[in-house]
């Protein structure tokens, strides 16, 4: 491990780790995290979601060629595919994350002359931009990711040039677009209005708190009164912070572009952090809290053909392009930022279901690709070369985003002592005031079982606090220390305060009973999640015949007839019955490509009262769902009561997510690993 790997531990890129800045003179106390990330290398993740995570560094990230993302700055020459410029910094964000994670030699090789390539390209006005001409459709955009890189390098490296880089750029945007020159909010596309550009606040917050440099925080607070000012794009203005704080619904809140709209939020966390003006915070929290009630599906994403569309009530529907990836890793993003900022555990509730559902379920078996859109009927299309030069897509490069947010978001630091979010095997080095390093070890299959092991390792016995998240799904939670019940339930939280010692051993069993789920706009559509992992209908599993069958959970009930000497299943109405009823769901030894599956109880009714039976089907997790990535190989998640399994999956369905491409887009070889 390189010793200069760990000079900013704490500051990891892309606003998702805080850093204490301290200015020549005394100021005001600002707001500090809550939850904070471990140092480089402090966290371990093994078992599947670990072997997901380094499949994503040593093919998705690490072995991608930088140089290809160099270029477009080198060339400069107006390409059409103007949005080239995010892919840099996408791509060196995540390789930053996952050298935090992983701080080898041969990752700090690569980031150190991807950094020193991009500074290269920078002329002498300081400018990092793929276009020629100022105020293109993406430059601002593509000088974001090339700005929130160089900061990544300097956080994770603290290489001063890196930082200066930055500087220089955010020095030529304010030259260009600060107070009484071109506004912000009337470049990048106008269909967008402005969104994309005014996401830009995040890596200027940013440099404003490494450097203390005042003229930085005067150009982010000049970006945000622009927000509330009417525009040659929108007459009324962007009203970002005020439709936010009056309980807007996404969808009408400026333009409903879900991923740069949430990118604009995480630069408004990062204001607060600079400000400590309250209501930057408070507009975040509710316009999340609005995205989880409108638009999240139930697999923890939304957006269809990139844009919010009511997604939560509509996720029944065979909807164009929904999910995109991009999304997905931005909202994941986005509560990680709430995480760490409020100590609220429903964003980690919401991390859990995007990971194991429609993160993991958008990547590639070995890691180096990515699907553009995820449905939840039909089939799984990788994405299409979105940039041939580059070998990428938006998608592709910022899939891995998501991913490597999960080190620092699994198990966190808190005043008081470790908070541990994620159960999963691996282990965590946690500082912990008065006693040193405490090292958590976790022993599970989580989430294939529902229990979990945890030991304490220290050298000093002391008295401190250990948070465990109650997942939000999770009714029956129990928890003992070394044999006997612990803790004390606050919320999402609980909480076991004591005199720790070495040899410590916390037993957590969670609620892994199968629960069937009503969709919000069609409760006639049920699904079936056990723990935080959705299941689904996969071709591989379940044979299309002819049978009508129906979820046969704890809703129904049997009945015997005496005088017909039957047995037969009493069907009440949909609406009486709760939103969550549990189903007994037996565990089978996963087939081949397929992380968990379990047989699920089903009712076949083919006529009244006569000849039920009960039968079952097959169920898989869903990001194992449809992953041959064949049209052979469709799926489903929302199940229509009754199922028709002859008519379960919509024909040419990937016709769906690429509506205009003549034919289906194949996974490039060039991006499969050799090794």
């Amino acid at each position: 491990m390189s010793k200069r790997s760990c000079i900013k531990p704490f500051m990891l890129a892309v606003s998702m780790f805080s850093a204490a800045v301290t200015f020549g003179q005394q100021k005001a106390a600002l707001p500090s995290d809550r939850l904070m990330p471990l140092q480089a290398g402090a966290s371990r993740i093994e078992g599947y979601l670990g072997g997901k995570i380094d499949l994503c560094i040593h093919n998705g990230i690490m072995g991608r060629d930088f140089n290809l993302y160099l270029k477009p700055f080198m060339d400069r020459n107006d390409d059409p595919n103007k949005w080239q410029g995010e892919f840099w910094g996408k791509w060196f964000t995540s390789a930053a994350l996952a050298h935090h994670y992983a701080p080898v030699t041969r990752y700090r090789e690569i980031i150190d002359e991807a950094a020193d390539g991009l500074v290269k390209t920078q002329d002498d006005k300081g400018k990092l931009s793929t276009y020629t001409n100022d105020f293109g459709d993406w430059d601002i955009w593509g000088r974001k990711y090339a700005i929130l890189g160089l900061v990544a390098h300097y956080d994770e490296t603290g290489d001063k040039r890196s930082l200066a880089a930055a500087a220089r750029s955010v020095d030529n945007l304010i030259e260009v677009a600060g107070p009484g020159k071109r506004k912000l909010t009337e470049t990048g596309l106008s269909l967008l209005e402005a969104l994309s550009s005014s996401s830009v606040l995040e890596p200027v917050v940013l440099t404003y708190r490494r450097t203390g440099e005042k003229k930085y925080l005067d150009f982010a607070k000049h970006i945000v009164k622009q927000w509330s000012e009417p525009n040659a794009y929108n007459a009324r203005g962007m009203k970002l912070v005020e439709d936010a704080l009056a309980g807007i619904d996404p969808i009408f809140i400026s333009a409903p572009k879900g991923y740069e709209q949430m990118s604009c939020y995480e630069g408004l966390c990062e204001l607060y952090r600079a400000t400590g003006e309250k209501k930057y915070l408070d507009a975040v929290v509710r316009f999340a809290n609005k995205v989880r009630e409108k638009e999240i599906m139930i697999v923890g994403s939304g957006s269809s053909g990139e844009l919010w569309c009511d997604g939560k009530m509509r996720q029944t529907e065979m909807l164009e392009q929904t999910m995109e990836t991009c999304v997905t890793a931005t909202w994941m993003k986005l509560c990680h930022q709430l995480l760490r900022l409020t100590g609220d555990p429903v964003w980690a509730d919401e991390m859990e279901i995007s990971l194991y559902n429609a993160l993991l379920g958008a990547m590639t078996a070995d890691g180096s690709w990515w699907a553009y859109f995820s449905p939840l009927t039909g089939e799984r299309v990788p994405s299409h070369m979105q940039v041939p030069s580059c070998q990428t897509s938006c998608c592709v490069a910022n899939g891995p985003r998501g991913l490597m947010t999960v080190p620092a978001w699994s198990v966190m630091s808190a005043e008081k002592g470790p908070v541990i979010n994620l159960y999963e095997q691996g282990q965590w080095s946690v500082p912990v005031s008065g006693t040193g390093v405490v090292t958590i070890r976790q022993e599970t299959t989580y989430p294939r079982e529902g229990s979990v092991k945890i030991f304490i390792r220290q050298a000093n016995t002391n008295k401190y606090t250990i948070k465990l998240r109650i997942p939000s799904w999770s009714q029956k939670f129990k928890v003992s220390v070394n044999g006997s019940p612990a803790g004390i339930r606050t919320g999402g939280w609980l909480t076991i305060e004591r005199t720790w010692k070495d040899g410590d051993i916390i037993d957590v069993e969670t609620d892994m009973r199968g629960r069937v789920i009503k969709a919000p706009g069609n409760p006639n559509h049920m699904a079936v999640m056990r723990g935080p992992v959705v299941l689904s209908i996969d071709s591989r599993l379940v044979n299309a015949d002819d049978r009508n069958l129906w979820l046969l959970h704890e809703g129904y009930q049997w009945k015997y007839d005496k005088a017909w000497k039957i047995d037969y299943a009493l069907l009440k109405p949909v609406s009486s019955f709760p939103d969550v009823m549990y189903i007994d769901l037996k565990p089978v030894k996963s087939p081949n490509g397929i992380w968990m599956a379990f047989e699920a109880p089903f009712l076949l009714r083919p006529t009244h009262f006569v000849k039920h039976e009960k039968t079952s089907l097959l169920l898989c997790d869903y990001a194992s769902a449809g992953n041959k990535y064949e049209s052979s190989n469709p799926f489903r998640v929302w199940l229509p009561q009754p199922l028709y399994l002859r008519t379960a999956y919509p024909p040419e369905a990937w016709k769906s997510l690429y509506q205009r491409e003549d034919k289906r887009p194949g996974i490039p070889l060039t991006q499969v690993s050799k090794e």
